[in-house]
């Protein structure tokens, strides 16, 4: 079959204008691994921080009517989707030759029988991690196909809920949390992260019960892994406040289930109170707030006069709230929106995201509502931030609105946020569409926001002949800017052998790779600077007897070497060696290296 079409504008169908953002910024890192396309069904990892034990899994699914199925291994199982489905569509979209093609997977099964199939199931069981509890779950939820003597007559009848076998599922959080008990301490302390994050994905299953309309076997679900994770989280050594965070994710997914859930007023403030009793434990452990929002959510249901004054289209400057808005406020908006938008309840939706000062969930949904010009006239009137501007600028652009497109983002960069990326897209996009001049200023505020070679290289292409003039002012910019960009300054002085620029960007506190950086480049020209700056390096290793960087301390003077020898001054190095070597005679893994230097 062809390869799935998706676009940015499907995307944002399925994640928020955040979640893209932070997916592109996965994507562009080359966060996304091994993508593979098995007919319609897209597999792939993606590892978006470097340090994570391991990759997080997507797969999605292409539908002959074009919606997409996805799933996702990480920690944010509620709400839409994540960075890392994506990351990973964008790999599809802009990077389609990375992705490798292999027949279907009903294709490669059409060739077993169901012996065959079996055998398969039962050895992968054994292999795979929970697959067994997987299938048990599965098996319990299958509604049996009615045999033709006893197929329902036509007449509506109403489909129970999904049963659940909380068992099973506190079997699972269980194995997971004592999958660490074999470790030593030192060992499991890295694998927190892992644990937790399986944790949340067993209670993520609650939102697609609540995708298929079955609220109360989602908060069926969701007692069940907090019952088993309360009992038992205790175990985690959470220096990390990996365990906190979780229980923050179950506080999200809780307040979601409850709001999509049809609830009796004593049903919610049962469960409010179940909420506050848990969270009373948690707050013993130092988790403060975990499931305030789900209690607060319990409590007010849709039903809260100040809310329901906000859907009925009563905007003011207090928002849904009658009181002081809570910190999780925004949070609470985020997972009300993603029921309303469930629901396609579009203008109450509005409503509530232009109250609560969601202003790129407003935007955006006024974008893919076909409302572009009040998009765009509701983006140029009101303060906003950088950020928002970008959301709506790229939204405008997928919708085909190109020039209001570039004027919003031109309009962003006189906002208050973080303008580097902003001045990146409208870059690329005005240079594409012929806008010299104005790519050139968008490249020149890209610079000013993030001092790095890439941007300057970008402003010299763009500028022509007119380079000279405009060099000479991003050079004095750099010299005088902050100074934490001083890997982009050391960059581009280098280009240019400013040596002395160079030198004076590393300030006092720059990384000793930055450094090493500076003096492979000064050796020869500035080699008395660079004598000095590797002694600064080498000598705290050797006088702190840190033998597992003696090798680094040996490399930092051998370049000190070099720069003596550029001055004819062997005879001081000679002397300086052998005052080390009397200092540091005794250190048995140091002398050999020092001896060694040439």
């Amino acid at each position: 079959m062809p390869a799935p079409q998706i676009s940015e504008t499907t995307i944002l169908q399925y994640a928020s204008a955040e979640m893209l953002r932070y997916g592109r910024a996965c994507y562009q890192q080359g966060a996304v691994l091994v993508p593979v396309l098995y007919g319609s069904r897209f597999l792939a990892e993606v590892k978006a921080d470097p340090d994570a034990s391991a990759p997080e899994f997507i797969c999605c699914l292409f539908q002959s009517d074009g919606s997409i199925t996805a799933t996702c291994t990480c920690q944010n199982a509620w709400g839409s989707w994540c960075k890392h489905l994506v990351a990973a569509c964008l790999v599809l979209l802009h990077q389609p030759e990375k992705v490798e093609e292999h027949p279907a997977l009903e294709t490669l099964l059409e060739q077993y029988q169901r012996e065959e199939l079996q055998a398969l199931v039962l050895q992968l069981a054994g292999q795979i991690p929970h697959l067994a509890e997987a299938i048990e779950r599965t098996h319990a939820a299958r509604r049996p196909n009615p045999s033709p003597s006893t197929a329902p007559s036509p007449t509506p009848v109403q489909i129970s809920q999904t049963p659940i076998n909380a068992r099973a599922i506190r079997r699972e959080v269980r194995s997971a949390i004592h999958s660490l008990d074999r470790m030593r301490s030192s060992e499991a302390y890295w694998y927190v992260g892992s644990v937790v994050g399986e944790v949340v994905q067993i209670a993520g299953k609650a939102i697609e019960l609540l995708e298929a309309g079955e609220g109360r076997a989602a908060l069926t679900t969701l007692e069940a892994v907090t019952e088993e994770y309360m009992d038992e989280y205790e175990n985690l050594d959470d220096s990390d406040g990996e365990v906190g965070d979780s229980f923050n994710q179950l506080g999200k997914l809780w307040a979601e289930a409850l709001l999509s859930t049809e609830l009796s007023r004593e049903e919610r403030e049962g469960w409010a109170e179940q909420l506050t009793s848990w969270q009373d434990d948690l707050a013993d452990y130092g988790i403060d707030d975990a499931f305030d929002i789900a209690a607060t959510a319990a409590l007010q249901g849709w039903d809260d006069p100040a809310l329901q004054r906000v859907l009925h289209g009563q905007v003011t400057e207090k928002g849904a709230w009658d009181t002081e808005a809570p910190d999780y406020a925004d949070d609470l908006a985020l997972i009300r929106l993603a029921i309303l938008e469930r629901q396609e309840r579009f203008q109450e939706y509005l409503y509530l995201a232009e109250a609560e000062g969601q202003i790129t969930a407003y935007l955006t949904m006024l974008v893919r509502l076909n409302r572009t010009q009040e998009a765009f006239a509701y983006g140029l009137q009101y303060p906003a931030t950088s950020e928002e501007a970008l959301s709506l600028a790229r939204a405008l652009c997928e919708h085909g609105e190109r020039e209001q497109s570039l004027q919003i983002a031109e309009h962003g960069l006189t906002l208050d946020g973080r303008k580097v990326e902003l001045a990146t897209w409208l870059r690329d996009q005005a240079e594409a569409m012929g806008k010299r001049e104005l790519a050139l200023r968008a490249a020149e505020q890209a610079f000013r926001a993030q001092i790095s070679l890439e941007n300057y290289r970008h402003v010299a292409r763009l500028c022509g002949e007119q380079w000279p003039t405009h060099q000479a002012a991003l050079l004095d910019y750099a010299r005088t800017s902050q100074p934490y960009e001083t890997q982009g300054k050391v960059d581009v002085f280098l280009s240019e052998m400013l040596i002395d620029d160079a030198i004076a960007a590393l300030g006092t506190y720059a990384s000793h790779t930055i450094v090493e950086q500076v003096v492979n480049v000064a050796v020869n020209s500035r080699p008395e600077w660079a004598i000095q700056a590797c002694k600064k390096q080498a000598e705290p290793i050797m006088d702190g007897g840190k033998a597992q960087y003696y090798h680094a301390a040996a490399s930092w003077l051998s370049k000190a070497y070099k720069a003596y020898q550029m001055l004819n001054r062997e005879g001081d190095w000679q002397a300086y060696l052998n005052e080390l070597l009397q200092i540091h005679g005794r250190k048995y893994k140091l002398v050999p290296l020092l001896k060694a230097i040439k």
